[in-house]
């Protein structure tokens, strides 16, 4: 994990968290607080499970949360591995291919001082997928429920282990319990019984507290010095996360020293940010929108001619040069260095992998015009 110390001129002005070598509770600024200026239009939800994709699972998820399995954000030159969190080891039950097994890890506690055990991660992962418990949530379900479609079962055994059971065998498990914060009932019961309630006092295990949260306005985390992981213990004493949607409003707010850090100033803002003496940091991974074509009877997407059609008439290099530069050509849904990339025989701009005409041809075999 790097250390860096940044001053307000030299923080960031980020295209992406995401893609940054160094976890937000590793900055440091002179006066202990680090103010973000968020790409969102409101404060992610506090709950375990937070919405708005993947700026809320950085800025409220993995800051006041820990997960069974996380992500490995140590590296900036690399794809990201999975890294253990709350279970040190997880593994398939070698008698049944449909379940898995975790580890949990042990001393840890949580915000306040209540010592995990495998029922907390039951009850979180009731709180996101089980929907007869009294405890049930459906904004955690809805925001998690498509990163694990294939859990069928779960629950504790003794104060350690921890199972899942999956419709089929499924190896990427694993990856979908990076999403389900884990809390505990007690909170809960704290919170009224009352997950609106709780979004006001959440209790995890993460380098961070929250202090206050107003949806449409802004959040105030502070550093948790009892944090398990050492290396993860913020070096500021306070977390600031102010919804900003508008790009060029967060380059004024950064520009004025309104915030330390903003994410994704727009592309045409960068060379006058590094002039005035900011750092902008960039990197390379997927981030995919993706289109999702209507295969209803008598849509033309149906037509696997169409498809390749309009994937080849997209301008990637002409998108490229109106950002800036600052994405890359799509060849995939994933970037060609991932080692989830495969080897493709059809790659965009080869003519000799080009597929072949897909217009009509006359039974002569000449072209139809």
């Amino acid at each position: 994990m790097s250390e860096t110390t940044l001053t307000r001129r030299g923080l960031l002005g980020a295209l992406s968290a995401a893609a940054v070598p160094w976890d937000l509770a590793q900055a440091q600024t002179a006066s202990g607080t680090l103010r973000v200026g968020m790409t969102l239009a409101a404060i992610p939800l506090s709950n375990g499970c937070p919405d708005q994709g993947g700026e809320g699972q950085r800025f409220m998820g993995i800051t006041l949360y820990n997960f069974l399995v996380e992500w490995d954000l140590t590296q900036a030159d690399r794809p990201s591995a999975l890294k253990p969190g709350l279970a040190t080891k997880w593994e398939i039950d070698p008698t049944n291919p449909k379940r898995w097994w975790f580890t949990l890890r042990q001393g840890v506690r949580f915000h306040d001082g209540k010592a995990l055990v495998a029922e907390d991660v039951a009850f979180s992962f009731d709180r996101a997928f089980r929907r007869t418990a009294p405890w049930f949530d459906n904004r955690a379900n809805a925001a998690v429920a498509l990163r694990m479609p294939t859990i069928a079962d779960w629950g504790a055994e003794g104060e350690n282990r921890f199972w899942i059971d999956t419709i089929y065998p499924d190896s990427t498990a694993p990856f979908g319990t990076v999403y389900v914060g884990i809390t505990h009932r007690g909170a809960w019961e704290a919170a009224g019984k009352s997950w609106d309630a709780y979004l006001n006092k959440p209790v995890g295990t993460g380098p961070w507290k929250l202090e206050s949260f107003a949806i449409r306005e802004r959040a105030v985390l502070v550093r948790n010095p009892d944090h398990w992981e050492a290396a993860r213990i913020p070096k500021c004493a306070r977390l600031l996360l102010l919804p900003l949607p508008d790009a060029n409003t967060r380059v004024a707010a950064l520009r004025s020293g309104q915030v330390d850090f903003i994410e994704a100033p727009p592309p045409d803002a960068l060379a006058s940010l590094q002039a005035a003496g900011f750092t902008t940091v960039t990197n390379r991974y997927p981030h995919n929108w993706t289109w999702h074509f209507s295969m209803l009877e008598g849509s033309p997407w149906r037509d696997v001619r169409v498809r390749r059609a309009a994937n080849l008439a997209i301008d990637r290099s002409g998108m490229k040069a109106m950002l800036g530069g600052t994405m890359l050509e799509g060849a995939g849904i994933v970037t060609p260095d991932s080692q989830w990339y495969g080897t493709p025989s059809f790659k965009l701009g080869s003519p000799r992998t080009r597929p072949a005409p897909c217009w009509p041809r006359p039974a002569s075999g000449r072209a139809a015009r």
